[in-house]
Order: structure tokens, then C-alpha cells, then sequence
């Protein structure tokens, strides 16, 4: 590290990297640039305005394997916001930047760029794409970029209001891009975004009123700010990155300027535009996931179907989380840099198929609170909803800024929102929601288990049966049937006795008759002769053929009747035959099996252990239906449920 006097103060001004050739003092606010051994002054900086970042110079990351030390800050605004741009030493001589910008961190480092890359990036806009090294890019931004301030040294000489076209692009994963125009020059950036909590800090400043930090006065470091249209005091909860409010007086909407210091009314909104009494207080704080945020923001929105509300949650070490509610039912939702490609009706993200489930146009109807973008009233924004329960992809498109962005959102109970911020939700979940958990999704595992294990128990029942199931003969006889005369029956006809012996188990009375184009009819019964007991078994022997339009056939010569769980004992069969007319006298056998399995029993049991998951597919299916019902992109030709 190398340490100059300040031409203006004296004050040592450090310059840690070979590359850092711009710094401004810490003391005097003044502009320097290094000339190789000494500080030249060019001007005075203008001040920081405040903000709540708990980033400052000195403080270390570690981002994945990427480590770097923050050297200096540069504040940049546009016209609708502003954001942090932190020069940072990654070690190995190599310097990059961290952009601090509405929750996220975009950490980069300076890159050659293909070919014709200024005439390239002159026909740039939202939703183009650009291959850069190999890498599929997509344009999501497209704004021009100047300097508010800064402080620390700096790989460049940074004025105020100096000014560039700023190009953010994104790749698959968490591939970002940064290209700058400027005078005819062209810069680009190449690196990855990182949620917050992707990076594992080391000293960072402390936020005031977070974490049990008291709120300083400060000169000319306010949170208040005056009303432009009343003079009534404004409050701010995000300072640093909030750019517009709503009035808690008058009920105006201001927007902050770009230096953060003061604000100008942007829209003088009606009073059935103010979304008063929001379900979610604002400054109310509540613990989600194990983060605390503070409610700071709430609107409202509607398209062409629904309204439905939203709630902009921060935490300076966090970000920013949004909470939606519509009929009851809620989302937390998270912006994504990723831009993920799309396939039809479908886009991938992450590892999972989204479908696509709505798009339309919505407006902003409502606002109370503040918010890290410009917001309106009658906002507008293309919003294009992708799902894969219980999580849910979302793009927003806005014409007129020349931007689209991505939020991710995943189901989340009204119990566990209302817990977290210790409110009463009133307004219990009606309907079902697009991304809204399919209960017999989430139920169809332990159910498939409990009903594999029925099924394995099952056959190892069956199993064991067929191995001591080896049918027995006990009685083979043979009758001569006589056809009665008229008006009478057949004489009965009764088998000689026979022993069943053994434990209580099936047995079969079977019949055998050359019936041909007739029917031979058995009124059978088993009978007991110790105890009396009856077992009705009735067989019927019936074979019939001919042909029309060809041969066909129906029936056997054979037939049987199972008896099951008949107990061991002495028995004999008493028979009463009766047959078609046109026999006057047939022959048959009757032969009496003991043993066997009846497979009719098995296939009833696994009947019954089907009914379940049956009945569990098509509650799921009329969940379905019931969901896709309000899309106009429905895979179910009716929608229709009583779930």
C-alpha cells in the first residue's frame, strides 16, 4: 500500500492497488488522481447521502472461492434509482468490482469483449441476446448511468454527473454481465450474482436500529424527509435505497432524487388509490425462515381477472423480500438475476420444469409505504406466472423502461405469515391457488409405502399357501342321469361317505358331463354327517356350439364350485340333477378335491388395498383440474372439482 498527502488537508490519502489511480479523501471530500509520486486535486466530491448498507471500506467477503477486500465506493444513479458500486481487491493483483443494488450483489471483473462489441451493444435492449465467450446472454436492462458520488480510491477518474449507458445482461446460472459505453469507448464485466447470504462477511459497519443499534442525529444525515406537497415529516425505513414513498399525510407519492437527500412529488395520487389499513402494517417487523424484516412497503394490483396485494419486506443485511396475497393465500417471493430460458409453455430453472400458467397485463391500483423502484399508479407490466407447486416463476416486463425481471416465489401458509408478524388474517384461503401444494401430491409417498408393504405381505401370504396347497382326490364316482317322466323329478342321487381330513381348509365339487348343445344341472350339497352342517354346492355343466358369420362356442363339459374353510369331518354329497329336455339319459362324474388357494380371494385383497391410491389419483386429478381451471393454458379439457 501506498500513502499520499492530500494536496488540499495533508490528510494521508491510501492507494492500496497499482491500479487505483482516483481516490478522494476522507477528510476534505476532495478528488485526487495519482501522478505517479504525488496527488493532484481536481475538485470536491459530493457528499455520500445516507443509506442503511452495512458495507464499507475495509470490510472482507467470501463468495464461494472468490475472496476480495472493499477499497473504495462509487454511488451511481440513473433515473429511476440508484445503486453501490464497491472496488474491491480480489487478490493475486487482480481488482474487480461488487455492485450492491436492490438486495443483490453483482461481483465482476473486467474482461476483454468480442468483436464489434460498441457496435453490438448500440442495438442492445431488453430481452435481446448476446453471445459472449461461449455463453448465451440476455439483456435485461438498458439505462443511462451516471456518477453521484463516491469515496475510497478508484480504477478511474469519477466525477459527478459523468455519464454512461449501463448493460446488464444475464447468463445460465448466475452468469452476470455488465457492459458501459462512454465517449465512444466501450467496457465490459464479466462474473456471477450472489444473494446476500451467498457471502460470508467480515467487518461490516452496524445499521442504526437494527440489531439493538440506536438511531444517531446526525447533521445533514436525516432519515426525515419533508414533504414537497404538505411539509409533513417522511420516514424512511430503507434509507439508501428507497426511491419513491407515499406521503403519510397528504397521501402523495414523491420520488427520491438521485443523491438521496430529498424528494419531489411524483404523483398526486386520489384517496381510493392510498391502500389504507394494509393486512400487513407497515414498520411492523416479523421472523420468516429465521431473518427478521420490517414490512416497508405495500400495494396493490389487478389484471384483467384478479386483484391481489403485495408486500415489500427488507432487512439491511438481506435484502429484499416481497410477500403476495391473493383469496388468502401467500407467497414469498424473491427477485432473481437468472433469466431462464424458455421451451413453449414451459422454462426451466434451477433443476425444475416451470409451466406456464398466465400471462397478462397488470396495473398498480393501490400504494402506502416505500419502495426500491418508481413505482405508480397505473403502472403497467406484462407479468408472465410459470409453476411447479409449490413453487412458482415469474417475469415482468415493462415496455416503457425497456426491462424485464425475475422473481421466484414459493406457497407459504397464511398461519406461518400471520405467526411470524403476530397479526389476524381475516381472510382465510378461498379456491385453489396456481402454485397452492397439492395435498395428495404430498400424501402420495407415505401412500405408496404403506401400499408396497400390503402388496409384499400379500404375496408372501399367497406364496406360503400355494406351498402347502397341493390339491387331494377324495371321491371320483360316476352317475347315469335319466330323464324323469313328465311331471316328475329326478330321483336323488348320493355319493358313498368320504373323509375330510386335516385342518379347515377349501375343497371343490367338480362335474364332468359330454353335454353337447345342452345343459346338465346339479343341485348339490355337502353334508356333514356328524354334525348336520349343509354346504351348498351347486354346479351347472353347459357346452353349446355352431357357427354364424363362422364357428363359435360357449361353455365346457366341466364345471366346479369352491367351497371355502370347510371343516375336517365324515361327509357325503347328496345330488338332485335335472337337464336339458333333449337328454334322456347321460353319464357324468363327480369328483371332490380337498386343499387349494382360491385366487379370487387374492385378487379381491389386492383390490382392496388398490381403492386408496386409487381414490388418491383422482382427488389429485380433480385438484389439478381444479388449479389449471383458471388458466387459459389448461392441460385438462374441463376444470372441474368439488375439492
Amino acid at each position: 500500500m501506498r500513502q499520499f498527502d492530500c494536496p488540499q488537508c495533508s490528510a494521508p490519502v491510501p492507494f492500496e492497488t497499482p491500479g487505483a489511480v482516483f481516490a478522494v479523501c476522507g477528510h476534505c471530500q476532495s478528488m485526487v488522481v495519482r501522478r505517479d509520486t504525488e496527488l493532484e486535486a481536481i475538485g470536491k466530491m459530493a457528499d455520500l447521502p445516507p443509506d442503511h448498507t452495512p458495507l464499507q471500506i475495509g470490510a472482507r467477503g467470501v463468495c464461494g472461492s472468490r475472496r476480495f477486500r472493499l477499497l473504495g465506493r462509487l454511488r451511481v444513479g440513473w433515473d429511476d434509482g440508484f445503486w453501490n458500486e464497491w472496488y474491491a481487491d480480489f487478490g493475486d493483483g487482480k481488482n474487480g468490482w461488487v455492485a450492491e443494488s436492490q438486495g443483490f450483489f453483482l461481483i465482476s471483473e473486467a474482461a476483454p469483449g468480442p468483436p464489434n462489441l460498441l457496435a453490438k451493444s448500440e442495438t442492445l435492449g431488453s430481452g435481446k441476446r448476446l453471445e459472449i465467450e461461449g455463453t448465451d446472454y440476455a439483456v435485461t436492462d438498458v439505462k443511462k448511468a451516471r456518477v453521484v458520488a463516491g469515496e475510497g480510491e478508484l480504477p478511474f477518474v469519477a466525477r459527478p454527473y459523468d455519464e454512461w449507458v449501463s448493460i446488464d445482461l444475464t447468463g445460465p446460472g448466475r452468469k452476470f454481465a455488465s457492459i458501459e459505453r462512454q465517449n465512444g469507448e466501450v467496457r465490459l464485466h464479466l462474473g456471477e450474482s450472489a444473494q446476500p447470504e451467498d457471502i460470508a462477511w467480515e467487518g461490516l459497519r452496524p445499521v442504526p436500529g437494527w440489531k439493538g443499534e440506536p438511531v444517531p442525529v446526525e447533521k445533514n444525515r436525516t432519515e426525515a424527509i419533508p414533504c414537497p406537497e404538505c411539509g409533513g415529516v417522511i420516514t424512511t425505513r430503507a434509507t439508501g435505497v428507497t426511491l419513491s414513498l407515499v406521503c403519510g399525510h397528504c397521501g402523495t407519492l414523491v420520488n427520491m432524487t438521485a443523491a438521496g437527500d430529498r424528494a419531489v412529488v411524483a404523483q398526486k395520487i386520489k384517496a381510493s388509490q392510498k391502500l389504507e389499513r394494509p393486512m400487513l402494517p407497515l414498520g411492523k417487523r416479523g421472523t420468516l425462515r429465521g431473518i427478521e424484516w420490517e414490512v416497508i412497503g405495500a400495494l396493490s394490483r389487478k389484471d384483467a381477472y384478479s386483484q391481489w396485494n403485495e408486500f415489500l419486506l427488507y432487512n439491511p443485511w438481506h435484502g429484499f423480500l416481497w410477500l403476495t396475497e391473493w383469496a388468502g393465500h401467500w407467497n414469498l417471493v424473491r427477485r432473481v438475476l437468472e433469466s431462464p430460458p424458455s421451451f413453449g409453455d414451459a422454462t426451466h430453472f434451477q433443476g425444475k420444469v416451470y409451466k406456464l400458467f398466465a400471462r397478462e397485463s397488470a396495473k398498480v391500483t393501490q400504494v402506502a409505504g416505500e419502495f426500491y423502484w418508481r413505482v405508480r399508479v397505473g403502472e403497467k407490466a406484462v407479468i408472465a406466472d410459470y409453476i411447479a407447486p409449490p413453487h412458482m416463476l415469474s417475469s415482468e416486463t415493462y415496455e416503457e423502461l425497456n426491462e424485464t425481471t425475475w422473481s421466484a416465489g414459493e406457497y407459504i401458509s397464511a398461519n406461518e405469515v400471520a405467526s411470524a408478524f403476530g397479526v389476524k388474517l381475516i381472510e382465510t384461503p378461498t379456491g385453489v391457488f396456481a402454485n397452492q401444494p397439492n395435498p395428495w401430491t404430498t400424501r402420495w409417498p407415505t401412500l405408496k409405502k404403506y401400499a408396497l408393504y400390503a402388496v409384499v405381505v400379500l404375496l408372501g401370504i399367497q406364496l406360503l399357501s400355494l406351498g402347502g396347497s397341493n390339491r387331494q382326490v377324495v371321491l371320483d364316482q360316476s352317475f347315469n342321469f335319466q330323464q324323469p317322466a313328465p311331471g316328475t323329478t329326478a330321483a336323488p342321487l348320493v355319493t358313498p361317505s368320504f373323509e375330510l381330513r386335516g385342518k379347515q381348509s377349501p375343497a371343490r365339487v367338480k362335474a364332468y358331463a359330454e353335454v353337447n348343445n345342452a345343459w346338465l344341472g346339479l343341485d348339490a350339497d355337502l353334508v356333514n354327517e356328524t354334525t348336520g352342517q349343509t354346504y351348498p354346492a351347486p354346479v351347472t355343466v353347459q357346452y353349446y356350439h355352431g357357427y354364424d358369420d363362422g364357428p363359435w362356442k360357449e361353455g365346457k363339459q366341466d364345471a366346479a364350485t369352491d367351497l371355502p374353510a370347510v371343516p375336517p369331518g365324515r361327509y357325503h354329497l347328496a345330488l338332485t340333477p335335472e337337464a336339458d329336455p333333449s337328454i334322456k339319459s347321460l353319464p357324468f362324474q363327480i369328483r371332490i378335491e380337498r386343499g387349494g388357494v382360491f385366487w379370487s380371494n387374492f385378487f379381491l385383497c389386492l383390490l382392496g388395498i388398490a381403492i386408496w391410491p386409487i381414490w388418491a389419483f383422482f382427488r389429485h386429478h380433480a385438484f389439478e383440474a381444479k388449479r389449471w381451471s383458471q388458466s387459459d393454458y389448461s392441460p385438462y379439457p374441463s376444470s372441474t372439482s368439488d375439492e
